[in-house]
């Protein structure tokens, strides 16, 4: 069985009527183009090119198996030619997959915009909780709050994920704000749990000393949304990320608790775009994550208005944030 390398490599050779030319064009040694020929002649039996110092040309059977040598290498070049358009500019489909709360507050708002600026992408956008497996599953982007660890991905950082304490009014009115750590002992306190994350030990950190609080309550869930809701209708002490709340933080829907605090999630520190390796220069795969940098950044809309939330006297002795 004849090599296709070898017949395309002898289809150049014509084309350009040099060994030299088509090393140069091929990337390869002069020699290596000679000996994809030569390997071709021994696979067929017969003499495809006489050669002198200073011409080639055709034998009568090589015209015969340079008609298909040259389909082969036109199909290769319009393949190549295919390959550098989708190069050039994003297009085609764009398959991302994204945490739920994130992806409907967040990603369903603005992917409009990046699809009015690339005409040519669609996107066929999954929100699910789960961890994808990018090497093995159908996605081009996985977002992701927690990393992904296969050896063969690129992990792209688009938001950091800020967390605050809080409460409805009419609760902490009920109950009295805590004042310290230890206060949320006698809360019934609400937060983010799944299959891999409890969620009841609230990491809380000042003056370079971090306290793990275990908590408990009457109410979890999996998805951030859910846990916001619970807490703006007044069930508890809520551990929420801050893209979930600013607005009602900013409206006193919620209130934080235990501003001084700085405070780890039950899930990851950052956002983060991971896509496969081999596919880094994608247009469509860059153009998005670009895009999603500049809209979020280390600095996101969301946490803009949160250093200073409306003023409002909540409890006993509640601390202002």
């Amino acid at each position: 069985m004849q090599n296709p390398l070898d017949m395309l490599v002898f289809a150049k050779v014509v084309e350009l009527q040099s060994f030299t030319m088509t090393a140069q064009r091929l990337g390869i040694s002069r020699s290596a183009a000679s000996k994809h020929v030569s390997r071709l002649e021994k696979v067929l039996g017969v003499r495809l090119l006489n050669r002198t110092t200073r011409k080639l040309s055709l034998t009568e059977a090589g015209q015969s198996v340079h008609a298909h040598c040259a389909r082969i290498a036109a199909e290769a070049e319009a393949g190549e030619l295919a390959v550098q358009r989708y190069m050039g500019r994003p297009q085609g489909l764009l398959r991302i997959s994204a945490p739920s709360a994130f992806g409907r507050m967040h990603l369903v708002p603005i992917l409009p915009d990046y699809l009015a600026a690339n005409p040519e992408v669609s996107i066929d956008l999954v929100l699910s909780d789960r961890l994808v497996d990018l090497v093995e599953g159908p996605f081009d982007v996985a977002i992701s709050s927690s990393p992904l660890t296969h050896a063969n991905l690129i992990r792209c950082d688009i938001a950091p994920i800020r967390w605050v304490i809080c409460a409805a009014p009419g609760y902490l009115k009920r109950t009295g704000a805590p004042r310290e750590p230890e206060d949320l002992r006698r809360h019934n306190c609400i937060f983010y749990a799944s299959a891999a994350v409890r969620g009841n030990v609230w990491p809380m950190s000042r003056d370079r000393e971090t306290r793990m609080v275990p908590v408990s309550g009457n109410f979890r869930a999996n998805n951030s949304e859910a846990v916001r809701d619970a807490a703006v209708r007044g069930l508890g002490v809520a551990l929420l990320p801050t893209f979930a709340t600013w607005q009602d933080v900013q409206s006193g829907a919620l209130v934080k608790v235990l501003p001084e605090r700085t405070l780890q999630g039950t899930f990851g520190t950052s956002l983060s775009a991971h896509f496969i390796a081999d596919r880094q220069l994608t247009p469509k795969i860059r153009s998005l994550v670009e895009f999603l940098v500049r809209r979020f950044g280390r600095h996101p809309f969301w946490d803009a208005g949160l250093q200073h939330p409306p003023q409002r006297k909540i409890g006993s002795r509640s601390r202002k944030s």
